[in-house]
């Protein structure tokens, strides 16, 4: 049985590889085409009719910004697939990220302009941000919950994201695998990059490998008017023009927006409609699992032993091969004090309001926004509070306001980042390490902080129903006992052994409280459930 399985494994994978190549050499074969080819609406690597173009839904003879040049031939006019078209287009973009050996996506505005808003003209679109509520309160839409499920599932690689919302993350996608390349409110270290700043080393090292790296890009709400990260799109989009055997043979570029943009006549596939629209379908096709718009689950507490060392740098075997003992603890409960760390772009963002800190120690002063002068400081902190409506840590950074997002604690937790953006300064660690001595247990590799959370949480209900049902009726306590370890019986074993190391560290706090009030216990003592 095992053998024809894995037969039927190398017989499909060769062939999708024979697929692949036929695809790519038909690539090769089909070079850009002028925006009066009527393939145009479609891309080079679209198959079937393209005798009808999609019909415009909103016509305009002005282009889709002034602030980006763009053919004359452009306009911010919008069109709409038909949905034969778009049925036979989401088809063959699923088909395409069957064969992609690395996917990444291109996002711009336009995935987040029914919640934020978006610079450019649309009639489908608001232009210009929305007014109403706090922006950073805003929920993640559609496209972004759609996006994180691909992500989750490995069929999405990658994420170069343009916005600085936050949402994809929101959403459920992992944030070490996003490159915010033009900053982000919820990131200290890479706040918003104004247009005159530069971009962050390592988020611009970032995007040089993934341009060399992407198999087939997807871009989606974005005019791709001009902008450096626009590479991404454009240079994939070259790489299946090229002869394979010599540095060519990607997929290509993929653009699903509204309004045609510079880059449609190199695309491979061309889909117009909204996102919010398209995507759904497409995790359809993909047998991805459609999902609700339900925001994750973060950690209920602000604290977590974290495998990186005391600079916010990841520890080099990660989260599954450090031992608690080489951890250190990232607290972020209410009044911590929190450096930002070193690499950060808050000079090079040149946001008015954050250049005091990192500037030249030669820098008497800056002139922060408001014309509040402010001295040269180097980047240190505390938390002000945990604010669930935005999902983020507020922090206060040498007299200014920052958010960090509240998925960085998870991810840290996992060992996801390869850098953190804030640390503790050191006595806010040791104070960390001796006010929740009682969880720092060893990290199965299997499960999540949220998940190591839960299982925390329901361990001492559990414990707590057996001391009070103990203390009252010795005969009701063994019967909770008996049902605490079916719950135990049924935990996979990695949360089986998360449990017994759990329980060992807090009856080893219990044990030393005993001592003290001279009434030793055991850690293995009779009353245990397990």
């Amino acid at each position: 049985m095992t053998n024809a399985h894995d037969w039927c494994e190398d017989a499909g994978q060769h062939v999708r590889e024979e697929e692949r190549k036929r695809l790519v050499q038909r690539l090769y074969s089909t070079k850009a085409l002028s925006h009066l080819d009527p393939r145009f609406f479609f891309g080079r690597g679209y198959q079937g009719p393209t005798d009808v173009a999609p019909p415009c839904v909103w016509e305009s003879s002005q282009t889709p910004r002034e602030d980006h040049a763009t053919p004359q031939w452009l306009t911010a006019s919008e069109f709409s697939d038909s949905p034969d078209v778009a049925a036979r287009k989401i088809a063959q973009l699923a088909n395409l990220m069957r064969l992609s050996k690395h996917t990444v996506v291109y996002s711009g505005a336009g995935i987040s302009a029914s919640v934020i808003g978006q610079a450019a003209r649309s009639g489908t679109n608001t232009q210009g941000w929305l007014k109403r509520g706090s922006l950073r309160e805003a929920r993640p839409t559609p496209t972004h919950y759609a996006l994180g499920a691909l992500g989750r599932a490995g069929i999405v690689h990658g994420w170069v994201q343009q916005n600085h919302d936050g949402l994809p993350q929101k959403a459920g996608f992992p944030q070490e695998r996003i490159n915010e390349i033009h900053g982000s409110w919820y990131d200290p270290a890479n706040p918003v990059v104004k247009y005159n700043g530069s971009l962050k080393d390592a988020e611009y090292d970032w995007l040089e490998r993934e341009i060399r790296s992407a198999d087939l890009v997807i871009a989606l709400g974005t005019s791709l008017g001009g902008l450096n990260a626009d590479r991404l799109v454009s240079e994939t989009a070259a790489r299946s023009m090229q002869r394979p055997r010599r540095g060519g043979g990607a997929l290509g570029s993929v653009i699903i927006n509204l309004q045609q943009t510079p880059e449609d006549g190199d695309a491979t596939l061309r889909l117009f409609g909204r996102t919010d629209d398209l995507l759904p379908p497409l995790l359809t096709a993909l047998g991805v699992a459609a999902v609700a718009a339900v925001p994750p689950t973060w950690p209920r507490e602000s604290c977590a032993l974290v495998p990186y060392s005391a600079d916010g740098m990841r520890l080099a075997a990660g989260a599954a091969g450090v031992a608690p003992s080489d951890m250190t603890w990232l607290d972020l409960r209410d009044g911590a004090r929190v450096r930002i760390t070193s690499g950060h772009n808050i000079q090079g963002a040149k946001q008015p309001s954050f250049m005091h800190i990192g500037a030249p120690p030669a820098v008497t002063g800056v002139v922060g926004q408001n014309g509040v002068l402010r001295r040269s400081a180097p980047g240190v902190g505390k938390v002000v509070r945990r604010d669930e409506a935005s999902e983020s840590f507020i922090l206060e950074i040498e007299g200014t306001q920052m958010h960090l997002g509240i998925w960085w604690l998870e991810a840290a937790a996992r060992g996801g980042p390869a850098q953190l953006p804030v640390t503790n300064v050191q006595e806010e660690r040791q104070a960390a390490e001796e006010a929740v001595e009682s969880a720092a247990v060893l990290r199965p590799s299997a499960l999540t902080a949220v998940r190591e959370a839960e299982l925390s949480a329901e361990w001492d209900a559990w414990a707590e129903q057996v001391a009070d049902e103990k203390a009252s009726d010795a005969k009701v306590a063994q019967g909770k006992q008996q049902l605490a370890k079916q719950w135990f019986g049924a935990l996979h074993p990695t949360e089986q052994a998360f449990v017994k190391q759990l329980k060992q560290l807090k009856d080893k706090v219990k044990e030393n409280t005993a001592v003290a009030k001279g009434a030793q216990r055991t850690r293995h003592s009779s009353d245990s459930a397990w």
